[in-house]
């Protein structure tokens, strides 16, 4: 849901996206470029876009470019029921859209297995204290290093299960709201501009 028509501004004059930029011109063969100029190239070369998606999702920056619909009580039919289910699902989306890119995506093996380092080094440390343990108990030391493995294994594996999960739901939910603007720009309920940030 990112403004096709926003986006070629930001990556011209805000600093974050000047890499984008500069890959886009070279690429291009070009030392400037114009926001028509970046826009069709964005179209042509979706990869830009996602880095442009990644980077804002990465910095905490909302990819869903749309505006809540104001409904009067004048209006009635299938443009307010339009209007009301883009608005629920914009909320939906601006919720779930830590999972908008794939688990393959994410930083969960560094998180979870920085963990799981810190914590076995935290038992060796506690226990190199007391290095008689070592010595008469070396089975609960080196078990309790096996269990820290497999336990962050298993937290890795749900993790990435719940995340595929809400990606699907991401999904599911981007494709129906993205046909309900179609659907209500097409049969004139509202605008670009109207629905666009």
């Amino acid at each position: 849901m990112v403004n096709i028509d926003k986006v070629p501004k930001q990556i011209i004059e805000d600093g974050l996206f000047s890499y984008i930029y500069d890959e886009i011109c070279e690429e291009a063969n070009l030392k400037e470029m114009s926001e028509e100029q970046i826009r069709e190239y964005l179209l042509k070369n979706p990869k830009y876009l996602d880095e442009y998606r990644r980077l804002n999702k990465d910095i905490e920056i909302t990819n869903i470019h749309l505006k809540d619909f104001d409904i009067s009580n004048d209006e009635k039919g299938e443009s307010v029921e339009i209007k009301r289910e883009i608005n629920e699902n914009a909320d939906k989306l601006r919720g779930l859209e830590k999972y908008s890119l794939s688990s393959n995506d994410s930083a969960y093996p560094i998180w979870i297995g920085s963990l799981a380092v810190f914590g076995i080094f935290s038992i060796h440390n506690f226990f190199g204290l007391f290095t008689d343990v070592y010595h008469s108990m070396p089975v609960l030391i080196y078990g309790s290093y096996v269990f820290i493995i497999i336990y962050a294994f298993y937290m890795y594996k749900k993790t990435l299960k719940n995340h595929d999960k809400k990606n699907k739901q991401y999904k599911v939910i981007f494709n129906q709201t993205k046909e309900l603007i179609d659907s209500g720009m097409q049969k004139g309920y509202f605008t670009r501009d109207e629905i666009y940030e």
